[in-house]
């Protein structure tokens, strides 16, 4: 008994392959039925044709089917197959003039009997999945910057302040933080991944963005001083309220 083999393509794989080559033939399929389960049978003008899928390489029971299906009707008879055939199913496919083909996992078609090799276009049709892409080839084909060439300006300087250590970016002139000096001199190049930390301030925003001092209330010149009980300082700030 045969062993179990792995079919090369699936039914519907099979099914295009042969309806393909049929009308490559110009025998273009006329009428398609599922007889049984794992068959799929294919009728035009003096042709029955059969895909049958197994696990098994076909045996001469699946040629002794068709015949009794197809008994007494003028036709000729191709039998497809995705795990080639026992040496007793091509005895007796050529016996009774049957074309058997078997089909490959690239979609090319091969003849095992003389009807068959006789069916073979002398200008050959080119195997239905010879270009499919792997995934592999999918993934080649994906462009390393699908959005264009990254921009090397992005990749800018970012700077410790000297005094507090506050990362922030190099076009900053005065510390956001601690107002220390950032020009030149005093900048140290930190790492190029930004931390997030400080946006782009430029020295005239952070004068800005200073409030200016607010004067502390102090009591009249002329007037009782005041003292603290604890300490004994007599800055002491006046509460107005």
């Amino acid at each position: 008994m045969d062993r179990y083999r792995t079919p090369t393509v699936s039914l519907a794989e099979a099914y295009h392959v042969a309806q393909r080559w049929l009308t490559f033939l110009g025998a273009v399929p006329e009428k398609i039925t599922e007889p049984a389960d794992g068959i799929i049978e294919l009728r035009s003008a003096g042709l029955v044709t059969r895909i049958k899928f197994d696990r098994v390489a076909i045996a001469p029971s699946a040629i002794l089917a068709m015949l009794k299906a197809t008994d007494g009707e003028p036709v000729r008879r191709l039998l497809f197959s995705v795990t080639g055939f026992t040496d007793g199913a091509k005895s007796l496919g050529e016996s009774r003039g049957f074309g058997l083909f078997d089909i490959d996992a690239i979609g090319d078609v091969h003849p095992h009997t003389t009807y068959a090799r006789s069916l073979i276009p002398s200008e050959p049709l080119e195997p239905a999945f010879l270009h499919t892409p792997t995934s592999d080839d999918e993934q080649s084909e994906i462009p390393v910057h699908p959005f264009g060439p990254p921009d090397e300006s992005a990749d800018t300087e970012w700077t410790d302040c000297p005094r507090c250590g506050v990362t922030q970016h190099h076009s900053v002139d005065v510390c956001v933080s601690c107002g220390a000096d950032m020009t030149e001199r005093g900048r140290v190049v930190a790492p190029s991944v930004p931390t997030g930390r400080s946006p782009v301030v430029t020295q005239r925003q952070v004068a800005s963005a200073t409030p200016p001092p607010t004067a502390v209330p102090r009591a009249p010149a002329g007037g009782p001083r005041l003292r603290c009980r604890t300490c004994g300082s007599h800055d002491i700030e006046l509460q107005h309220g």
